[in-house]
């Protein structure tokens, strides 16, 4: 509740206006008042939603599955979800082939607050996008490569304007607390950077940690620190593609180091507004080892299939295995 606090939502029994209601998943308690507290808020606000419009729902969660594809989780916001339908996800796109309910059941339409799995789409969403249902199949080609252009113009730049904002407000005396999501990749390594960082102090700006965790980089260390208008800093703490894309879209500067004492460095720079613009590692693709090869000298040659983007010769390589780096190099052979 505190942390929800400090992100602009007071609880009413702390004489707030935000209704909260207390669930575990685990033992299943306080669903019957969550549900009610649901529909209690929907008649205050009258909140209503129209079921004869085309389409619009929310990605919870999407996979791959290896007899269906990208398959995702929508919630229906309003109108009416029905087989067959052409949507885009952003800049995905795709034809509903087969849509299920909560028991797997075959469904023809889904109406507003339900929840389906839906099949037919081009790759896998993201959880938080947006579907929307259009006319036909080539509107949504043409839609979803419009947004993957725009989406590409201005990625690059998102995180790094957002860290220029951050240092301007400082120096304005707009900024008072510098709010930051830090991950290590053990946990002595990240209590040295919780504790070095609870002294910085300049100019009455501190540091204020949200958030730190032993481990790679995740989509919800992204989330919490675009909500609170923060930053990320990685001590030797892997940062998959994904989560990449994800920093871009919501404007979160991830900032990676291997020495504790130039994270420190780069954090007091950033309270004095001082920090220079670094070159910034840019992740080609992702590629999974699948077999290594002995040659007669004894060196070896790794077979590999690429997973998402592309491979260069004369490129950087990180090897991860269950998320902590074993290896690093460079490719010195060209592909065939």
């Amino acid at each position: 509740k505190a942390q929800l606090a400090e992100l602009g939502l007071q609880p009413e029994d702390w004489g707030g206006k935000t209704i909260m209601a207390p669930v575990s998943a685990q033992r299943g308690a306080g669903i019957p008042m969550l549900l009610e507290v649901i529909l209690l808020v929907a008649d205050l606000e009258n909140l209503r939603a129209n079921p004869n419009r085309p389409a619009v729902a929310t990605v919870i969660e999407s996979h791959m599955d290896k007899n269906l594809g990208p398959v995702a989780t929508v919630l229906v916001n309003t109108g009416t979800l029905k087989i067959h339908d052409a949507i885009i996800i952003g800049d995905i796109c795709g034809r509903i082939k087969i849509m299920k309910d909560h028991a797997n059941r075959s469904l023809q339409a889904a109406g507003p607050a339900t929840p389906v799995s839906i099949a037919g789409l081009e790759s896998v969403p993201h959880a938080g996008d947006i579907v929307q249902v259009v006319p036909n199949i080539e509107e949504a080609r043409r839609k979803s490569e419009q947004i993957g252009l725009l989406r590409q113009a201005g990625s690059f730049d998102s995180a790094a304007s957002s860290l220029e904002n951050m240092m301007a407000a400082i120096q304005q005396g707009r900024l008072k607390t510098l709010k930051a999501v830090v991950k290590a990749d053990t946990l002595g390594s990240l209590d040295a950077i919780k504790l070095s960082l609870s002294q910085i102090k300049k100019d009455d700006v501190s540091v204020k940690v949200i958030h730190a965790g032993v481990g790679e980089v995740n989509e919800s260390d992204i989330l919490l620190a675009s909500a609170s208008a923060g930053l990320v800093l990685a001590f030797n703490a892997p940062v998959n593609t994904h989560v990449t894309a994800v920093a871009a879209k919501s404007g979160v500067q991830i900032m990676s180091y291997s020495i504790i004492y130039k994270l420190l460095d780069d954090v007091k720079k950033i309270l004095s507004g001082l920090l220079e613009p670094e070159l910034k590692e840019i992740t080609l693709g992702q590629a999974e080892v699948r077999q290594v090869f002995l040659t007669e000298k004894k060196f070896m040659i790794v077979g590999c299939k690429i997973v998402s983007g592309k491979v260069e010769n004369k490129a950087k390589i990180r090897v991860l295995r269950d998320g902590t780096k074993i290896g690093e190099g460079i490719i010195d052979c060209k592909l065939n």
